[in-house]
């Protein structure tokens, strides 16, 4: 029976080194401080979390949210479109309108006009969107698109009318 020297110098080898790693493992779990260490509350960590996604959110959400500028203007946010294969318009789209109801008097007001601005923003956003599918990017900011969109709108509009569609930031990636 003869001895096989290379595999006893191998096994003798993958053993040293096992203990030298459990060794400093052990040495290293001695020296430790583990009070430093801080206890993470599941409700805590959530509630961060939920902050951070919170507050991603309602900066998409502004960004996208109508608002009324003034009583003749109001702003459909940003708007993001697919154009001509790879290409993306990012534009940020405002519309001058006037209501329909020209009899504003000192008992009753031009809010009505900026209410349904306000409470059809999403089905603005929406017309907004459909008109301008389709288009590429040399046609986008025309006169053609602008009144598309104007009438659009102006579909969905009862107490007021858009005059004007104005694109206030207009970048094709």
């Amino acid at each position: 029976m003869q001895i096989d020297r290379v595999k006893i110098l191998k096994n003798t080898i993958i053993i040293i080194i096992s203990l030298i790693v459990i060794l400093s493992l052990v040495l290293g779990v001695l020296n430790s401080d583990f009070s430093k260490l801080k206890k993470y509350d599941i409700k805590t960590t959530t509630s961060k979390v939920n902050f951070f996604e919170r507050d991603a959110s309602s900066s998409l959400n502004s960004a996208m949210q109508v608002s009324v500028i003034s009583a003749t203007e109001a702003n459909l946010g940003d708007f993001v479109f697919n154009i001509s294969g790879n290409e993306k318009l990012i534009a940020n789209i405002s519309i001058k309108y006037k209501p329909i109801n020209e009899t504003d008097s000192w008992f009753e007001s031009s809010s009505n006009a900026k209410d349904e601005i306000l409470k059809k923003g999403v089905i603005l956003r929406d017309a907004t969107i459909d008109a301008m599918l389709g288009y590429s990017a040399a046609n986008v900011n025309s006169e053609k698109i602008r009144k598309k969109i104007k009438d659009r709108l102006n579909d969905n509009l009862s107490k007021l009318e858009v005059e004007e569609v104005y694109f206030n930031q207009y970048i094709v990636q």
